[in-house]
């Protein structure tokens, strides 16, 4: 019986994923020990039949998975249910994981069985001209993060860096609280992290040698949505007491004084939001071909975490989110 079930959903990226599973085959750690449960979650591109042909040669245990297509948290919970393993490693197929990947996640639960493992997505440098500015947006805020809990800025990882692109755990602690919430369809897996802090009372430690190479494909409006997606789930988790009201307010107070300024703007007057958004695009995209990535990610970000407020005031509404971000009252 292996001690680790790598667990990678997966739809429609047969070529990526084939990196991913190449990337897996090359681990220091004895191929003996782990199996990769792949959860193709109603790919039509081929995966199904890729998979199978692929686990014939494999040098580990490839157990691929079949389901109707119902998003990444129902996948994850599928593998999570079909894994062997005590450890459950998440990688994303859009992650090619470095050599000593698991050895880097194994030598923390090897100590300490509370432990979650959050590890890395780092950018393919060959690839950074030809990502598109927003792609580069999201590496540069990633790397950003991870230099702080590298550099203590951040005194420690939590439930907030709790990313299954690249994260590991003990099985027990994801059963034990129902694995994720299929009703989430954005921070899923944060969402969770904060239930298994609360109910199980793990702890989250970030090892930069648990390394994997991000390739993401993502089209700016997939990007956008990410964005409005978080302002509206962290007004439903505020409303539920699962996070506080200061994580929205801070996503306003806490940002550049042009970000404040668009924001009052959009959120005011909506109908501008697409124009104004076109216009910061456009702005980001001659900064990038022109080589000046600091003023593209700047755009980018003032973009992002504008639309991210007006979709937390889309569900909270015009006057509660106006009474939240004023100096001192709450919705």
């Amino acid at each position: 019986m292996p001690t680790i079930s790598v667990v990678i959903p997966t739809y429609n990226r047969k070529a990526s994923l084939k990196v991913t599973l190449d990337g897996l085959a090359r681990q220091t750690h004895p191929v003996d020990d782990f199996e990769v449960v792949v959860v193709s979650d109603g790919s039509t591109d081929g995966t199904d039949v890729f998979l199978e042909e692929y686990a014939r040669t494999a040098p580990y245990a490839l157990r691929p998975i079949t389901q109707e297509n119902g998003g990444p948290a129902r996948a994850r919970n599928r593998g999570i249910q079909e894994a062997h393993g005590r450890i459950i490693v998440f990688i994303d197929d859009d992650v090619e994981p470095i050599s000593e990947f698991l050895a880097a996640h194994m030598a923390h639960h090897a100590q300490d069985e509370k432990v979650v493992v959050i590890g890395p997505m780092s950018p393919d440098p060959e690839r950074r001209r030809a990502e598109p500015p927003w792609i580069a947006w999201e590496h540069a805020m990633l790397q950003k993060q991870y230099t702080n809990l590298v550099t203590g800025v951040w005194k420690s990882a939590g439930p907030q860096h709790f990313y299954t692109g690249n994260a590991s755990l003990l099985r027990e602690h994801l059963t034990a609280v129902g694995g994720f919430d299929v009703n989430f369809k954005r921070q899923e897996d944060v969402e969770l992290a904060h239930r298994m802090r609360r109910e199980r009372g793990v702890r989250f430690v970030f090892d930069p040698k648990a390394d994997g190479v991000h390739r993401p494909f993502r089209t700016f409006d997939s990007w956008l949505n990410v964005a409005a997606s978080y302002g509206q789930l962290d007004v439903v988790r505020a409303r539920a007491g699962d996070v506080d009201w200061n994580v929205v307010r801070k996503s306003y107070h806490g940002r550049s004084l042009p970000t404040r300024l668009i924001a009052s703007v959009v959120m005011t007057a909506p109908p501008l939001g697409p124009m104004i958004r076109s216009l910061l695009r456009s702005g980001a995209a001659m900064a990038y071909r022109a080589g000046r990535a600091g003023p593209a990610i700047g755009a980018l970000s003032i973009i992002y975490n504008v639309r991210y407020l007006e979709s937390a005031q889309q569900e909270l509404g015009a006057k509660p989110m106006r009474r939240l971000l004023s100096p001192h009252a709450q919705p």
